[in-house]
C-alpha cells in the first residue's frame, strides 16, 4: 500500500512545499508523497482505535480520499498535527458506527484523552470546522501544550519528554496535570461535557 504513494513522488520536498505544490496544481502525485510519509502513523492510530488490521487499512484508504479535497479547501499549519486529528476523527467516527469501544484503552491517562478527543467531536462540527480541542491545545502554556501533545499525540514517556525540554520529570508530571485540568476547563466552555474526567 505504501509504494503506491511513494511511486513517482518527490520526496526531497519538505511538507509544506509537498502540500503548497498540491494546492497550486492539484496533482495527487504531491499529495501522495506527502501522506506516504505519515501513513504508518495514521495506520497506527486506526489500528489502536477499530482494532481490526483490514478495517484500518481501508480507513488509511478512506482518509487519503478525504485528503484529496480538504487539503485543498482548508489552511494547514502543521501537516502532521492536522493530519493526525484527522485520522483520529475518522476513526472514532468510525468505531461509533460499530458502536464498540477500543479494548486498548485500559490505562487512566489513555482513557482520558480517548474521551477527550471523543467527547469533543461528538458534539461539534467535523474535523475541517470548529476543532475545539485543538483550540484548547493551542490556549494552553507553551510548555503544558508540548507536553501534553508529546505525552498523548506522541505517547513519550515523563523521561523522554524532560530530556527533549531539558526539564526535570517532576516538572513534566507538573505540566502534563495541569495541561490537563486547564484542557478540561477550556473544553466545559466550549460546550464538551465530561471531558477529562478522570
Amino acid at each position: 500500500m505504501l509504494q503506491f504513494f511513494r511511486s513517482n513522488s518527490p520526496g526531497s520536498l519538505t511538507d509544506d512545499a509537498l502540500l503548497a505544490r498540491y494546492k497550486a496544481s492539484g496533482e495527487t502525485r504531491y499529495l501522495g508523497a506527502l501522506y506516504a510519509r505519515y501513513m504508518p502513523m495514521v495506520y497506527g492510530v486506526c489500528l489502536k482505535i477499530l482494532r481490526d488490521p483490514g478495517k484500518s487499512e481501508d480507513a488509511v484508504m478512506a482518509i487519503y480520499e478525504e485528503l484529496v479535497y480538504k487539503a485543498r479547501e482548508h489552511q494547514v499549519e502543521s501537516f502532521r498535527g492536522w493530519l493526525y486529528v484527522l485520522a483520529r476523527n475518522h476513526c472514532l467516527m468510525e468505531w461509533r458506527k460499530n458502536k464498540r469501544r477500543p479494548t486498548d484503552y485500559h490505562a487512566p491517562e489513555d482513557m482520558v484523552y480517548y474521551d477527550a478527543v471523543e467527547g469533543a467531536f461528538d458534539v461539534e462540527l467535523p474535523v475541517q470546522s470548529v476543532k475545539p480541542l485543538e483550540k484548547c491545545l493551542d490556549a494552553l502554556p507553551k510548555q503544558q501544550g508540548t507536553s501534553v501533545e508529546m505525552f498523548y499525540f506522541e505517547e513519550k514517556s515523563y523521561k523522554d519528554i524532560a530530556q527533549l525540554l531539558s526539564e526535570e520529570i517532576g516538572k513534566v508530571r507538573s505540566y502534563i496535570q495541569n495541561g490537563r485540568r486547564n484542557l478540561k476547563i477550556c473544553l466545559e466552555k466550549a460546550g464538551v461535557r465530561g471531558a477529562l474526567e478522570s
